[in-house]
């Protein structure tokens, strides 16, 4: 064990005192195209289409996203009480991410924040702006209307080491409600609450894995995370049916 010692305090400005802090970062929505088209633009409306033409460049929403949180994630185990007496085991079998990541905006004058996602969300129902009773609508396919998102954290220097996280097949499943009242005056905020199926972050490094990757033909040899260097359960299962083949033949 190791036994107290006198510590520098230039030690301890470049280690528990050079920390990272939550004001730096940046997000970017990456909305298909379909979607910004359909958002109101400083021109008029299109003849052809419709839609509402925009000049806007995705950098409105990432300077107005005033709150952001980094993913979390979690391992689900399953428990095992009959291996070992008096012992109960848990191991792991799937990881689990969070099911939603949320985001606040400062609405402007324009409410371009809220017609972007209010768009976005009316276009993965199809939905058209109709009172008619016989009213219906029919959901686009996921392709459509998925993106890739992407939180930027870092630091006030930009210079040192930053994080990236990728949320895959993203999209947005709700907005929170935004009370008006006659009280004093406060700035609109939206709240969008996105989906995803999963995230990629540089925060972990990518080590080759010792067995081969069952999917795509064009799918990476590469994996996320620390990996075992060999495959002990797969061999272990091979070498049980070689047994097991074995003293069938033989019998």
């Amino acid at each position: 064990m190791r036994t107290p010692q006198p510590t520098a305090v230039s030690k301890l400005k470049t280690s528990i005192l050079n920390t990272a802090l939550t004001t730096h970062y940046e997000c970017w929505f990456n909305p298909p195209s379909v979607i910004s088209g359909g958002v109101e633009g400083p021109t008029g409306r299109n003849a052809t289409t419709g839609l509402l033409p925009t000049s806007r460049s995705d950098e409105d929403y990432t300077l107005s996203c005033i709150e952001a949180s980094l993913p979390g994630t979690s391992l689900a185990t399953a428990e095992l009480t009959n291996d070992h007496t008096g012992i109960t085991e848990r191991h792991v079998h799937r990881r689990q991410y969070d099911t939603t990541a949320s985001f606040t905006f400062l609405v402007d004058r324009n409410y371009k924040q809220i017609q972007l996602f209010e768009t976005w969300i009316g276009y993965i129902v199809n939905e058209q702006n109709s009172a008619s009773p016989n009213y219906f609508y029919r959901v686009n396919f996921p392709r459509q209307y998925q993106t890739i998102i992407q939180i930027k954290k870092f630091e006030r220097d930009y210079k040192q080491a930053s994080l990236e996280y990728r949320f895959l097949n993203a999209y947005p499943i709700s907005i929170n409600a935004m009370p008006v009242t006659y009280e004093a005056a406060q700035t609109l905020k939206c709240t969008v609450n996105f989906n995803f199926s999963r995230y990629i972050t540089n925060a972990t490094r990518a080590n080759e894995v010792s067995y081969p990757i069952l999917g795509d033909a064009d799918s990476s040899e590469f994996v996320a995370g620390n990996t075992a260097s060999t495959n002990a359960g797969a061999q272990e299962s091979a070498a049980f049916d070689n047994a097991a083949l074995n003293a069938t033949l033989n019998n």
